[in-house]
């Protein structure tokens, strides 16, 4: 994808499961809800294999605010004199024509499976951007050589300090990080965890491992995964005295998968517990 300082080449994609007719005409009807959050970013597949040319601003965690007549965001993301008109495109006009062939294998690794998709194209004093859709909930930004994934989801626009806040707060640095599951990257999230889910965790990793054992915990158990995710949607949490379960959906192009972050409050913070994933099992269960 080729910007120079005048005209930034982005397109946003939602992700999950593709609008039907009817969604995506009210989508159309109302081009775009004005209230978004960018949760984390990957390399896109059209960057070149210079790492140099590949460093994404830290724009995680900003806010994108669509008004009615301009956009308010990070850096390039603010414009003016914002016009908006509707969309439709196959993989191969995706990211303005910059997925690399074959796009809709492209586009699958970004998440994305049912095409043509249908958007908005956002004409503004910075640029023409862009917009495709396929949920209501999370959109892709291609901008030069990332692409940054936006939320709208309730825990996108929750509180810092509230339960979908907290959980939110906390993928975006799972996604940003090592999203395996080790004694290090555990560690790096040690701020948004209980004592007893802490404890649980110094035990588990304690015991010796045997190379020819499958271990108990085999992938992420944050996002209930082996091929991790390219995606999440954080809902509204149930909370009762000092305990919250808070519904969190990640996806990709195949599938969709719910894990229950359930929370405590402690030390005058909210802080993950426990899993519970949709077979039935917890992670307190399996760090036995």
């Amino acid at each position: 994808m080729t910007t120079n300082r005048n005209r930034f080449a982005i397109t946003l994609v939602c992700l999950g499961m593709a609008l039907g007719a009817e969604g995506v005409r009210a989508q159309a009807d109302n081009l775009i809800e004005p209230h978004w959050r960018i949760t984390h970013t990957v390399t896109a597949p059209w960057a070149p294999a210079a790492p140099s040319s590949n460093v994404a601003p830290p724009w995680v965690g900003h806010a994108l605010t669509f008004q009615t007549n301009a956009v308010r965001g990070p850096g390039v993301l603010t414009c003016g004199h914002a016009v908006i008109e509707p969309t439709h495109y196959p993989a191969e006009g995706l990211f303005q024509g910059s997925l690399p062939a074959p796009a809709a294998t492209a586009a699958q690794a970004l998440g994305i499976m049912l095409l043509p998709l249908a958007g908005v194209r956002l004409t503004c004093d910075t640029g023409v951007f862009e917009f495709h859709r396929v949920d209501a909930e999370t959109l892709l930004l291609g901008l030069d050589n990332q692409v940054l994934t936006l939320s709208r989801a309730p825990g996108a626009l929750a509180e810092a300090n509230s339960p979908e806040g907290r959980v939110q707060r906390l993928l975006e640095a799972h996604f940003k990080g090592d999203m395996g599951f080790t004694p290090a990257s555990t560690k790096s999230k040690q701020d948004w965890l209980s004592m007893r889910l802490k404890q649980r965790l110094a035990l588990y990793f304690a015991k010796p491992v045997s190379a020819d054992e499958v271990p108990v915990i085999n992938g992420d158990p944050f996002t209930d995964s082996q091929e991790y995710p390219t995606r999440f949607a954080i809902n509204e949490a149930s909370v009762s005295g000092s305990s919250a379960d808070v519904p969190v959906r990640f996806a990709d192009a195949y599938r969709n998968r719910n894990v229950t972050y359930r929370l405590v409050r402690e030390r005058g913070a909210w802080r993950l517990d426990d899993l519970l994933y949709e077979q039935g099992e917890t992670l307190q269960g399996l760090l036995k």
